[in-house]
């Protein structure tokens, strides 16, 4: 579980800062100012969506217990189900505070604005992967492969 949390944030930090030098090449902040202007509504949207599928996948599992399959079958899956949301919740408190160090004009340390942007879109990103992981989880449950 840590190691699984381990590899998504350093993707997602991979991801951000190859996003971050290549908007920087082309002199684009584009994203940067949107992301500044809408993450915390964006996460609280994609938080939204995953709880309501989620909803979904565990009526789709109740169908399957009540069908005779073990509930002790899906602990797992629950204890992930619940970690996704814990992991958004997370991601959310984490881009307050960005925003707010970012904003901040009594804060003696100065923090690259490199830094800031790699760590917010690192945040936008693992809520995306988040988000399509719910995805899969659907089409898993529905029987069907998710990577066809």
């Amino acid at each position: 579980m840590i190691a699984d949390i381990l590899k998504s944030s350093l993707i997602s930090v991979g991801i951000a800062c190859l996003a971050t030098f290549l908007l920087q090449s082309i002199g684009s902040h584009y994203l940067f100012d949107f992301l500044k202007q809408n993450v915390i509504n964006i996460q609280i949207g994609l938080l939204a969506i995953n709880t309501a599928t989620l909803g979904v996948v565990l009526t789709k599992l109740r169908d399957l217990v009540d069908k005779g399959i073990p509930l002790s079958k899906f602990s797992s899956a629950r204890s992930e189900m619940l970690l996704s949301i814990k992991e958004q919740m997370t991601l959310i408190i984490v881009a307050l505070i960005i925003l707010s160090i970012e904003g901040a004009t009594s804060i003696p340390a100065h923090i690259p604005i490199e830094l800031i942007r790699i760590l917010l879109l690192s945040c936008f990103v693992y809520s995306l992967m988040i988000l399509y992981d719910t995805a899969k989880s659907v089409f898993v449950v529905l029987g069907e492969s998710p990577e066809s």
